[in-house]
């Protein structure tokens, strides 16, 4: 019996938490600083262009990770999951926390490259893992676990960022040594499979790449428009007169009600219309983010974020269970680091495109754009997967 026909053993408790807390550290990671952007910028005002290299802070993040992305994705396929794994955790905690002492914005910003680097990595090294390890329905209610666990950091991490943002804007980069905590539980984490134990299956099993390029499509899309969360929010509430320390609370309600959907869809244990679910999660995010564009004040642009949160929370683990079950088991790394580069080449973008809509302070065009494009997307997903279920039919 070959290892593609084995069933898989057992997990043990300890390796399932150390893969649910290390979600908690890459989807958010970039966005953990966020309501210290506007203390930031008015310390870096001097500089030219300042509004613009402050948020990169958050999104440059996002452009190392495309770079970063695949070549973890094939160091995890070579050598095994958990070296690459643990090594990107020391690079997290090491990388991230260099806002604490960085001298000049110019520093910072690589501070932020290399943290880019190491999120990449325990990315896609976490999701490949996980693939080994589950398969059929019991995959599907672990990635969305994991999904939840990610929003969970947001829950966490974005209340913190703002309490400490409140007392000066460098102490949230303090927040990254939590990684560290994680280090001595990764190394007791399985290897994982490698392309070297598979030599004989490899050549008889191909990627199909036609759908899992369109997972990558809607991840890029998603990520546009929920990053404005993140880049635009503490700017969208700033303008309606919210302090900077309540700033981190009211996002990470979005990120709750995203934590709550991936939990109802790891209960499900996935979905057999997975083109359907990501369409009706972006009109999901587009009726929140219409909201937030109109709310006259602080209290409308709750609801908005909660509709929007509860969208976004079922993209990523619908995606990844999609991925894990097309991959083959020796490109798993790679497949899933693309989806990592659509992921996060969106978080760097979502701003720069968002950039004409913005007026003066005004961010609320922004999101209201972001919707249009949102409804663009999700009715041209349902509607493709109308068209393939009529056809499987």
């Amino acid at each position: 019996m070959t290892l593609l026909s084995s069933p898989p053993r057992p997990v043990p408790w300890s390796t399932r938490l150390t893969l649910l807390l290390t979600a908690t550290l890459t989807i958010m990671s970039g966005a953990t600083i966020a309501p210290s952007l506007p203390a930031m910028q008015a310390h870096f005002a001097g500089l030219a262009n300042a509004d613009v290299l402050v948020r990169l802070t958050i999104t440059v993040v996002g452009l190392a990770i495309t770079v970063s992305a695949p070549v973890s994705g094939y160091l995890t396929d070579r050598i095994g999951r958990r070296p690459v794994l643990v090594g990107a955790m020391l690079l997290y905690a090491l990388a991230g926390s260099s806002g604490l002492y960085a001298p000049t914005l110019g520093t910072l910003l690589l501070g932020r490259v290399l943290l880019g680097l190491a999120v990449g990595a325990t990315m896609t090294a976490g999701s490949a893992l996980v693939a080994d390890l589950f398969a059929g329905q019991e995959r599907a209610r672990f990635l969305g676990l994991q999904s939840a666990f990610t929003s969970l950091g947001g829950v966490i991490f974005l209340p913190l960022g703002g309490v400490l943002a409140g007392i000066g804007w460098r102490l949230p980069f303090a927040v990254y040594l939590a990684a560290l905590l994680l280090v001595p539980l990764a190394l007791r984490l399985p290897r994982g499979e490698t392309a070297g134990e598979r030599r004989a299956e490899v050549a008889a099993e191909r990627i199909p790449w036609r759908p899992v390029a369109l997972a990558y499509g809607v991840a890029l899309s998603y990520m546009l428009v929920y990053y404005l969360m993140p880049t635009q929010i503490p700017y969208r509430l700033e303008g309606l007169g919210v302090a900077p320390a309540l700033v981190g609370f009211i996002m990470g309600v979005s990120t709750l009600s995203g934590a709550l959907a991936a939990l109802w869809f790891s209960r499900r244990g996935g979905t057999r219309t997975p083109i359907r679910m990501a369409g009706l999660s972006l009109l999901a995010l587009a009726v929140g983010w219409t909201v937030v564009s109109l709310a006259p004040g602080a209290g409308w642009v709750v609801p908005g974020l909660i509709i929007g949160g509860a969208g976004a929370g079922l993209v990523t683990p619908n995606l990844n269970t999609f991925l894990a079950a097309l991959a083959p088991a020796h490109a798993r790394g790679r497949v899933m680091s693309g989806l990592s580069v659509s992921i996060f080449l969106g978080q760097f973008l979502s701003p720069l495109l968002a950039r004409p809509f913005v007026h003066g302070t005004d961010v609320s065009r922004t999101f209201a754009a972001a919707a249009t494009f949102a409804v663009l997307v999700g009715t041209a997903l349902l509607l493709l997967g109308r068209r393939r279920a009529a056809l499987a039919g």
